[in-house]
């Protein structure tokens, strides 16, 4: 397989070529000095990916955490300058330049996962197991459970070392009153948990409640905190309904 391998300036075609397209034509505009400066955020970033997988999880994690904000700022008209999303953008092209496979394509087909991936999501489906949960799993690395009042996810980034837990409570609808409450609640949120907005393919952008937990040395209890807080917050979600 051809990997990346060309002059240290490449990140930086490649964002020119990123910004070829809307929403990223102001990289274009951005003098040499700024270009450098984004393009070294870009390999910092390359730098902690050590495999195809771990390129994959971070181009996906910047494309699904920048893609409902670039999209809300489209829609009222605002300022679409965004640094993450571009850089985001830039490690999915070289992604598809390494391995010929388009990032929206890997993601919605799937590719071969490798030995040390599978063996760390087996270690996070033991601790699963360990707390009792009866999960489903959706994809490699993302399993599902129900609790009595939300369903919960849980997604395993090997790249990132870490352990995404997330429930979604309502719908985003950025001309309602609750939500965006709620996310301006963070930094007093419920113990380890807090607010965030997260896209699901077929149902759109929902306010969810997250968690989050380090894999290094994962410990069931660890995990079981990050539920119990993610539950409180579903349930706070709850009351600020009731009271809307």
């Amino acid at each position: 397989m051809r990997l990346w391998r060309k002059k240290d300036d490449d990140v930086a075609s490649v964002l020119r070529k990123v910004g070829k397209r809307e929403p990223f034509r102001w990289v274009r505009q951005l003098d040499a000095v700024e270009l450098e400066r984004l393009a070294d955020n870009v390999r910092v970033e390359l730098d902690t990916c050590g495999s195809r997988d771990d390129l994959l999880e971070s181009a996906a994690r910047l494309h699904y955490q920048t893609r409902p904000r670039i999209e809300g700022r489209l829609k009222r008209g605002e300022d679409v300058v965004d640094e993450e999303a571009a850089r985001g953008r830039a490690l999915a092209l070289i992604f598809e330049h390494r391995y010929g496979v388009p990032l929206e394509r890997a993601l919605d087909e799937g590719l071969e996962i490798d030995d040390a991936t599978e063996e760390n999501n087996l270690q996070i489906e033991r601790v699963l197991r360990q707390l009792g949960l009866a999960y489903s799993v959706l994809d490699e690395g993302h399993w599902v459970f129900e609790l009595e009042a939300a369903s919960v996810h849980v997604r395993h980034y090997v790249a990132a070392g870490s352990l995404d837990v997330y429930s979604p409570v309502r719908l985003w609808e950025e001309d309602e009153d609750v939500s965006p409450l709620l996310l301006r609640q963070n930094g007093g949120s419920v113990a380890g948990a807090f607010w965030g907005i997260c896209t699901f393919e077929s149902a759109g952008d929902h306010l969810c409640a997250c968690a989050r937990v380090a894999t290094a040395d994962l410990q069931a209890a660890s995990v079981s905190f990050a539920l119990a807080s993610v539950a409180a917050l579903v349930a706070a979600a709850a009351r600020a309904a009731d009271n809307d």
